[in-house]
């Protein structure tokens, strides 16, 4: 599939981006923290729309964050073309010495991935504070004691 800026909206506002592939995904990235990028796909990904997927993976990927997580919640629908850009992506993740967390609550979502037998290839979670809950090997976060106003 080749994107054009006809075929792609974004609306930013701060701290967010937002992409959309026209009655079929919406992509929305932030920074919960300073060393966590995580992106929220809402929709459909197939073969017509995992091309874009890849993009937006890969784009995210890129952010030199710590900790990738991609929020799969809104996600209706995950054919074989999406797993593909998961375990891709999760090699990729793995190379760069990168976490990546996968958040899922759709049935659809869990079903693709433990029926091909992936599961065990991904961390995956119910929610953001779940992830925010668990500590990330070597990172200190600093919390801003001795700041003054």
């Amino acid at each position: 599939m080749a994107s054009s800026n006809d075929e792609r909206s974004a609306a930013a506002a701060p701290g967010r981006s937002v992409t959309r592939v026209p009655g079929m995904l919406r992509f929305s990235v932030c920074r919960p923290r300073q060393h966590i990028a995580m992106m929220r796909v809402d929709g459909e990904i197939d073969l017509w729309t995992a091309p874009s997927f890849r993009d937006q993976v890969s784009r995210v990927l890129g952010a030199r964050s710590s900790v990738v997580v991609l929020d799969l919640s809104p996600v209706t629908f995950l054919a074989a073309a999406g797993l593909q850009v998961l375990v891709d992506a999760q090699a990729q993740a793995e190379t760069t010495r990168r976490r990546m967390v996968l958040i899922t609550k759709d049935r659809c979502v869990d079903r693709a991935i433990e029926v091909t037998g992936l599961a065990p290839s991904f961390h995956r979670v119910r929610s953001l504070d779940a992830v925010l809950a668990e500590s990330v090997p070597g990172f200190v976060e600093s919390v801003g004691y001795g700041e003054t106003a």
